[in-house]
C-alpha cells in the first residue's frame, strides 16, 4: 500500500507547469512607444499602487503629516551631531531614527534618507554608520530610520506576519510604505532641507525600500538602491531572490513588476548598486537583465539614458554597502548635487557607537505588526457583514478567492492495474485543459459500495490511514494530489508569486478539488471527500460550499473552527500561505462556508466537535 501512495506519476510537471502560469502573468517589461505614452501610464501606475497598498486602512492617512518626537542629542566633536528622534511611522508604531546633522548650518542643503535592511543591529550597523557620518561631514543630512523587525524593532522580526493583516482585508504593504514614506516627511520638514537635492538610499531591504518609495513618490530626487531587488518575473525562477511577502504582496504584479518600477524612477538620476557574488540575493548578472536593462528603455524613450547607471560591485562582492559602494553613492551625490567632496570615506571607524548608545526608546505598547493585525481583526469581527442569498455569496467568494475552472477534464492510465489480495489499484494523471496535471491512485476492494475522495497536506503518501478506512467500509478510495500538497507541492515563495500576480493559491486548490470531484462523480457517482490537515480541510469545506452537490459529505480532520485562529495564535504566513487569501475574513468564516454548503453533512474527525451540521 505504501509503495502505492508514494509512488510518482507526474515527474517534473507540476513545476513545469507552475512556471508556466507564473510567466503568463508576470510579463517582461517591454520597450514604450512614446515619452507621452510612457508618462500617462507611469502617472495611472503610481495612482493604482497606491491605492492597492492602503486597501482596508483608514481614508486620509497617507496625507497625515507625522508625529514625531525629538529627544536626546549627542554632539560628537567631529563637525557633525546626532540627533535621536521617533516618529509615528503607522497609527500606534513609532519608528526609532537618528537625524546626522552637520554643525554650523546655513542655508538650504541636501538630504539623504537612509533605511535599514535585514540586519539585525538595524540603524546602530557600522557600514551604515559608516555611510550617515559621511554624509553629514559633507554637509548633508542624513536621516537614519529603523526596518520593522530590526534594531529597536525586533519584535517585528516576522514580516510575513503581514499575511495575517492581509486576510482581514488590510493591505500590510501599506504599514511599511507608511512608515517609509513618514521617514521622508520628517527630513523634508527640516528647515536647512532643500527640497531640490533629496537622496535616498539602503542596502538590502533597505534597497527595497528606495525602490519602492522613490518609484512612487517624486520627491525623492537621485535614487541609489544596494542590492535591494529585481523583477519577479525574475524571481519565480530563483528563490533566494524572493524576500519576504512585503516585497510580493498580493496584486502588485497584476499593476507593475519592479522592472516598470524601475522605470518609473525616470528621469530622475538614479544609481542601481549590485554585488557581483552576493550570498544572499539580487547578484548583478540577474538584476542587470530583471530591471537596469528594461528601465533603461524606458530612460532612453524619455531622452534621458545616461541618468540610469548600473554599478557592479566585486570588492568584496558579497551582500555589503561596504567601502567600494559608498565610493560610488559620493561620487554620485557630487556629480547631482553640484558637491566636490572625496569620493573615498572621510576618518569613521573611531566615531562608530554602540547600539545602546543609540537607541531611542520606544513607548512601552508601541504597535507591532502582530497588534495591528489583531486590531484588524477586531474590527472584521465586530463589523456587520453584508447580507447576500447563498447564489450572491458564492459568486462573490469565487471571485475573492480567484477560483480557477477547467473545461477539458482528460484522466490517462500510469502503468497498469495492480492487483492484490483484498484490492486492486491503478494511477492516472488527470489533465485540466493541459495546465495542471493531478496525480489520482485509485483503490479498490472488491464490489465496492461509494468512494471516498482523499486529499492531504501531507501529500498521498500521507493517507495510508484514510485509505484503510475507506476500503474497510468497502468503499473505493480516490487519493489525489492537489496544488500545494504531494507531487504538487511547492514552496511557500510560489505560492506568495502567485497571490502577487493576482490569482490566489487557495482558489487553485479549491478548483483542482472541485476539477477532481466532478472527474470522480463521472466514474463511480457522486463521493465522500476527506481531507486530512488544516490546509485542504478548510479548502475543502469552501469547495462544498460553493458547490454544495460535489460530495455526498465531507469529513475534515484538522479543521479551523475560524480563520481567526490564524491570526490569534498566530499561525505562520510559511506554514498555509493559501489561507492567507487577501481579504477572506473580512467577508466569510468557517461557520459561512459551512452554512453555504447545505444540504451536506460535514464532520471534522480530529476536532472532537462531531457533526458539524447533519444535513436535513
Amino acid at each position: 500500500m505504501r509503495t502505492l501512495l508514494q509512488r510518482r506519476l507526474i515527474g517534473q510537471t507540476a513545476p513545469r507547469q507552475l512556471q508556466a502560469l507564473l510567466a503568463a502573468h508576470l510579463p517582461v517589461l517591454e520597450q514604450p512607444t512614446s515619452a507621452a505614452r510612457w508618462r500617462r501610464r507611469a502617472e495611472r501606475v503610481r495612482q493604482q499602487m497606491l491605492t492597492l497598498f492602503f486597501r482596508g486602512h483608514a481614508d486620509g492617512l497617507l496625507d497625515e503629516a507625522p508625529r514625531v518626537e525629538w529627544t536626546d542629542t549627542i554632539e560628537t566633536g567631529a563637525g557633525y551631531r546626532i540627533r535621536k528622534l521617533r516618529y509615528e511611522g503607522y497609527p500606534g508604531m513609532w519608528i526609532p531614527a537618528l537625524l546626522y546633522e552637520p554643525t554650523g548650518l546655513r542655508g538650504r542643503i541636501p538630504a539623504v534618507l537612509n533605511p535599514n535592511g535585514h540586519h539585525m543591529g538595524g540603524k546602530a550597523m557600522d557600514y551604515k554608520q559608516a555611510r550617515c557620518i559621511n554624509l553629514a561631514k559633507r554637509g548633508m543630512l542624513a536621516l537614519n530610520s529603523e526596518f520593522i523587525g530590526m534594531g529597536e524593532l525586533r519584535a517585528d522580526l516576522d514580516h510575513n506576519r503581514i499575511g495575517a493583516l492581509d486576510l482581514c482585508g488590510t493591505a500590510g504593504i501599506g504599514v511599511f510604505y507608511l512608515v517609509m514614506k513618514r521617514a521622508l516627511d520628517v527630513l523634508l520638514a527640516h528647515p536647512h532641507a532643500d527640497g531640490e537635492r533629496v537622496a535616498m538610499t539602503g542596502l538590502s531591504g533597505g534597497g527595497w525600500q528606495t525602490a519602492i518609495l522613490s518609484a512612487l513618490d517624486e520627491r525623492v530626487r537621485v535614487i541609489v538602491p544596494v542590492a535591494g531587488y529585481s523583477a519577479l518575473w525574475q524571481r519565480r525562477t530563483c528563490m533566494e531572490d524572493v524576500g519576504d511577502l512585503e516585497q510580493c504582496p498580493s496584486d502588485m504584479a497584476a499593476i507593475a513588476d519592479y522592472d516598470v518600477l524601475t522605470g518609473l524612477y525616470a528621469p530622475r538620476p538614479a544609481l542601481l548598486i549590485y554585488n557581483r557574488h552576493d550570498d544572499c540575493c539580487f547578484q548583478t548578472r540577474r538584476a542587470r537583465t530583471s530591471v537596469f536593462k528594461p528601465g533603461r528603455s524606458v530612460y532612453s524613450t524619455l531622452g534621458a539614458g545616461d541618468a540610469l547607471a548600473l554599478y557592479d560591485n566585486v570588492t568584496p562582492g558579497t551582500h555589503n554597502y561596504d567601502a567600494d559602494n559608498r565610493r560610488q553613492l559620493y561620487a554620485f551625490l557630487n556629480q547631482h548635487f553640484q558637491l566636490d567632496g572625496p569620493e573615498d570615506d572621510l576618518p569613521w571607524s573611531d566615531e562608530i557607537r554602540s547600539e545602546s548608545e543609540l537607541n531611542v526608546g520606544l513607548p512601552s505598547d508601541n504597535a507591532t505588526l502582530y497588534t495591528l493585525a489583531q486590531d484588524a481583526l477586531s474590527k472584521v469581527q465586530t463589523a456587520r457583514k453584508k447580507r447576500r442569498s447563498p447564489a450572491a455569496a458564492r459568486r462573490r467568494l469565487s471571485t475573492l478567492i480567484s477560483v480557477a475552472n477547467w473545461k477539458d477534464l482528460r484522466a490517462d492510465t500510469v502503468g497498469a492495474r495492480k492487483m492484490r489480495k483484498a484490492y486492486s489499484a491503478q494511477h492516472y494523471a488527470l489533465h485540466l485543459d493541459d495546465q495542471w496535471t493531478l496525480p489520482v491512485v485509485e483503490i479498490e476492494p472488491p464490489n465496492p459500495q461509494g468512494a471516498d475522495l482523499i486529499i492531504a497536506d501531507g501529500g498521498r503518501s500521507s493517507c495510508q490511514t484514510a485509505v484503510d478506512s475507506a476500503l474497510s467500509a468497502g468503499r473505493r478510495a480516490l487519493v489525489a494530489d492537489i496544488f500545494g500538497t504531494g507531487e504538487m507541492g511547492v514552496r511557500w515563495q510560489h505560492q506568495m508569486l502567485v497571490a502577487a500576480t493576482g490569482l490566489r493559491p487557495l482558489g487553485l486548490q479549491v478548483g483542482h478539488l472541485i476539477a477532481l470531484g466532478e472527474w470522480a462523480g463521472k466514474r463511480h457517482g457522486i463521493p465522500r471527500i476527506v481531507a486530512h490537515g488544516r490546509t485542504v480541510s478548510a479548502t475543502a469545506l469552501i469547495a462544498c460550499a460553493l458547490r454544495p452537490h460535489l460530495a455526498a459529505g465531507l469529513q475534515t480532520h484538522d479543521l479551523l473552527d475560524s480563520l481567526a485562529r490564524l491570526i490569534q495564535w498566530p499561525a505562520p504566513y510559511s506554514a498555509t500561505p493559501g489561507l492567507f487569501c487577501f481579504g477572506l475574513l473580512a467577508e466569510f468564516d468557517i461557520e459561512d462556508f459551512i452554512a453555504l454548503s447545505t444540504p451536506m453533512p460535514i464532520t471534522d474527525a480530529n476536532g472532537g466537535r462531531g457533526p458539524l451540521r447533519i444535513a436535513g
